[in-house]
């Protein structure tokens, strides 16, 4: 059965969607089946992806009303992986679900009929900890979280720490966290290079902190205005090898 993670972190602006597309692009250069989830009604990884959220003419809203439309809702990306879409809808998705029998599990329902198809499918949580980020983590096997090496971004963690627990103890006993990802890292700076010490101290050895770290680097901000995935806009600045290498990593481990 293929693999789920979410790409998991309340705080917005610490490199979710910019992990999500770029970890599956690497992925899927690597020769892996890759499905990408946009989560976020801001639908910014569909954007990154290349399509327009208010122009699509299904989404991820409509599978989760009706998972009959899953398959019709994906789209190809242009590097290789597919993609189930959002856009402002999945907003008012969120709403609809709180009446809905089994709530907590409608992702699980859409995904389960499809997940076979994919080595991984990776799923780019919206910045909250409301009901879609609850189904992403009850259809999840692993989360990984990225956390910007800024003090704010640090502290901001204790939320989703204390959901992932209840939901392992109430919905999804097998989900695990994967590892933390340490994001925009200012080499320039002494305060980034003390966050991410604070980083590892607060969470090794029991949840790993990957060497893999993501430096800041405007090239992100162009690669998404541009529409593409960082390994192939600029393929050789740091970022871009820290992506390659975790997938690698991944890999090696078995978890993809």
């Amino acid at each position: 059965m293929g693999q789920i993670f979410v790409i998991g972190n309340q705080k917005g602006g610490v490199g979710k969607t910019t992990t999500s597309l770029n970890l599956g692009a690497a992925l899927t250069e690597f020769g892996k089946d890759i499905l990408l989830i946009d989560l976020d009604p801001q639908g910014g990884l569909t954007l990154h992806c290349g399509y327009e959220p208010d122009k699509l003419e299904l989404s991820i809203y409509d599978a989760l009303k009706d998972e009959d439309l899953t398959n019709d809702a994906l789209l190809e990306t242009k590097f290789g992986a597919h993609l189930l879409p959002a856009n402002v809808d999945l907003a008012v998705s969120e709403m609809e679900l709180i009446n809905s029998v089994a709530r907590e599990r409608r992702l699980t329902a859409i995904l389960n009929p499809i997940r076979d198809n994919y080595d991984l499918v990776i799923i780019d949580g919206q910045p909250s900890l409301g009901l879609l980020t609850l189904n992403a983590m009850t259809a999840a096997n692993q989360v990984i979280i990225p956390i910007a090496c800024e003090y704010l971004a640090l502290r901001g963690v204790d939320g989703l720490m204390k959901m992932i627990k209840k939901v392992q103890g109430q919905l999804n006993s097998k989900l695990k966290i994967n590892g933390v990802v340490p994001t925009m890292f200012d080499r320039r700076t002494n305060h980034t290079e003390a966050v991410l010490k604070q980083i590892k101290k607060t969470f090794e050895p029991e949840i790993k902190v990957y060497d893999h770290i993501i430096y800041r680097s405007i090239r992100f901000a162009e690669a998404a205005e541009r529409q593409k995935a960082i390994i192939y806009y600029a393929k050789n600045i740091p970022g871009a090898a820290a992506y390659r290498d975790l997938a690698r990593e991944l890999i090696r481990a078995g978890e993809v």
